[in-house]
């Protein structure tokens, strides 16, 4: 008998015996029930609640649907592939990664429906529910990953690695490069065309401002990228009087470098010997899906940040690939320049290249030539931007409150919950550090945004405030934990459940400023092309893609962490746990998002979501290079 069939056993006597088909039928109907819509949700009524002994279980039947056509479409499919992977139940990493896969769908949705861990915790039998749920989504995750491999095993052909037909030959072995940026530029032409001279997001309109003087320049967005993004505008205001010129001087170079590092990764790819269905999905994620088209045709910060990290990434793992021959000069200025462009692209970019390159000096100890001149370079760059440049031009820093978002959403949702139990001094040190009041920083309180608890926080406090505010922070974190634990899930739940779509369902920049067009006395900016069907066109096909079944999870934060994970795990399992290094910015990038103000926003995350077939490559492992 399997281990997966049986039940709890005394010593080596087994309590009951099950058989594999019943085994698969329990687990699939778990599995449904864990899936149908409702299962698991607050217990606070139930047409059995006064029959004594059983009211909880009928409670337990009423949040429960087994109602439904497609549950029985859903017990089908799933006993067909629990039947198929019966036998690979004993793999530990899939079965850890499916364990926390489970726990962080269920807290996920707890945080979805109640901004609390209620649907958890709220009583004894509540607790139970969620742990029916749990391993329903258990069984659907560890089955469903074990089914992904047996496919692969049994369709080995799938996987091939030599191209058939001229086109493949031409994209992923005669031209790789060449053949791969004429298909991306050829793919653009529509968003180039609909959209000049380029769209223009909020964060870069106020670093416009900044540069042209209508509001104070501070380092809250990166110095660098306000200097760079002005230095376009004024050259358009220079060579062609025109506004709209200046921002396709932004856009239009950063649409080129973007498909210039899309065609980099296929080379790259192609070195790898990178399965051709993983090379044809590179060049439909990046080149066809309605996503990076106009993310990389649009003036803001984050696009260079994950077109550098995606350059930085690739260029080192060519260089890795290189084996025993020495890596040529140009992969070297690439590693180095990108990891310039990181820092300066953004803020948090430069806690990505330190901990990234000290992490891959311990791993790979012999291109520490490379790691010594690219964190110099980056060390100097930060010191003159930030001690040099910024002082002699009256740049004042950005507000503190930006590092923050964690401990001050704490404080708020602590104010909300426990306003009786602050101390008359621990309500004189908060009210110091805030611009309103104490009833009004509660009420401010946004559990999934950070942006109007930390916006009234005073902008520079002193470092004698900041110890005062901690030490309040922390008492309050004795008296009532619960409530700081749950603010910081509530922040970030998010990026680790799947079925949350992206911070206020911004999935692109469509406009310029919120029209066709932006007239406010500083700037003149609007589309060539007045009529905007073609615009619409294209925006509609994000959407499409966004409501298109398992094509629109592409679109979610928690699942490209999750794909993370699960890439790590494989790696580590596989004990190529070296290999994992490739990871670091990856991680570093995750952790950022943690911290971060807005929960679930994929704008943060897309230097993760871009390096997807760069990394499913690499864990391929179809190249071997020199172990150091």
């Amino acid at each position: 008998m399997k281990e997966q069939n049986a039940l709890p056993t005394i010593g080596t006597k087994r309590l009951v015996k099950i058989s594999p088909g019943l085994a698969v039928c329990l687990k699939c109907l778990i599995t449904v029930w864990a899936l149908s819509g409702e299962s698991l949700s607050l217990m606070l009524s139930g047409y059995s609640m006064d029959v004594p002994g059983v009211k909880y279980i009928f409670t337990v039947l009423d949040s429960l649907d087994g109602w439904g056509i497609e549950n029985l479409f859903m017990a089908l499919g799933l006993g067909t592939v629990f039947y198929l992977v019966r036998d690979r139940q004993k793999n530990p990493g899939v079965t850890v990664l499916s364990l926390f896969f489970a726990i962080c769908t269920v807290f996920g949705i707890s945080y979805a429906k109640t901004d609390s861990w209620d649907c958890i915790f709220l009583f004894k039998m509540q607790f139970l529910l969620a742990v029916f749920v749990m391993l329903g989504y258990y069984f659907a995750y560890k089955n469903c990953i074990l089914f992904v491999a047996y496919i692969f095993e049994q369709k080995k052909e799938w996987l091939r690695r030599e191209t058939k037909g001229k086109l493949e030959a031409f994209l992923f072995e005669k031209r790789p490069f060449g053949g791969a940026l004429l298909g991306y530029f050829v793919l653009g032409l529509p968003w180039l065309i609909s959209f000049f001279p380029g769209t223009l997001q909020w964060d870069a309109h106020a670093q416009l401002w900044m540069d042209l003087g209508v509001v104070e320049k501070t380092g809250h967005f990166p110095v660098a990228m306000t200097e760079y993004m002005g230095a376009c505008m004024n050259l358009g205001r220079i060579l062609l009087h025109s506004d709209t010129a200046g921002l396709f001087f932004y856009t239009g170079t950063q649409f080129t470098l973007q498909i210039v590092v899309f065609s980099y990764a296929n080379y790259v790819l192609c070195k790898l010997k990178a399965p051709v269905i993983l090379r044809w999905f590179s060049v439909i994620y990046w080149g066809v899906f309605p996503y990076f088209p106009i993310w990389g045709y649009t003036m803001v910060k984050d696009t260079m940040y994950y077109i550098f990290v995606m350059l930085w990434v690739v260029a080192f793992i060519d260089i890795l690939s290189k084996d025993k021959e020495r890596a040529a000069w140009w992969q070297w200025a690439v590693f180095v320049v990108s990891a310039l462009g990181i820092v300066f692209s953004r803020n948090d970019g430069r806690y990505v290249v330190v901990i990234s390159i000290l992490a891959w000096a311990i791993i790979y100890r012999k291109y520490w030539k490379l790691y010594l001149i690219s964190i110099s370079l980056c060390l100097v760059a930060i010191f003159l931007v930030d001690e040099v440049y910024m002082p002699a031009m009256g740049i004042a820093e950005g507000a503190k409150g930006e590092m923050l978002s964690i401990p001050l959403q704490q404080t708020a949702r602590y104010l909300g919950e426990h306003l009786e139990d602050v101390t008359p001094e621990e309500a004189e040190v908060l009210q110091r550090g805030f611009t309103i009041d104490l009833e009004q920083i509660a009420n401010a309180y946004n559990p999934v945004i950070s942006d109007s608890v930390k916006g009234s926080f005073v902008k520079y406090p002193d470092g004698a405030y900041l110890k005062a505010y901690f030490k309040v922070w922390f008492q309050q974190l004795l008296k009532h934990p619960d409530t700081y634990v749950q603010a910081f899930l509530n922040q970030v739940y998010g990026y680790f459940y799947p079925n949350v779509h992206n911070y206020g369902d911004y999935l692109g920049v469509f406009y310029i400023g919120n029209g066709d067009k932006w007239h406010d006395g500083t700037l003149d900016i609007e589309y060539v092309i007045e009529n905007n069907w073609g615009r619409r066109i294209l925006e509609e096909a994000l959407h499409v893609a966004e409501k298109t079944p398992v094509i629109g999870l592409l679109l979610s934060a928690g699942l490209h962490v999750y794909l993370l994970l699960g890439q790590c795990t494989f790696l580590f399992v596989k004990r190529k746990r070296k290999d994992m290094a490739i990871f670091i910015p990856e991680i570093c990038v995750l952790l950022i998002c943690i911290a971060s103000p807005v929960n679930a926003y994929l704008r943060y995350l897309m230097p993760v979501m871009v390096l997807l077939p760069v990394t499913a490559a690499w864990c391929f492992g179809f190249t071997d290079y020199e172990e150091v």
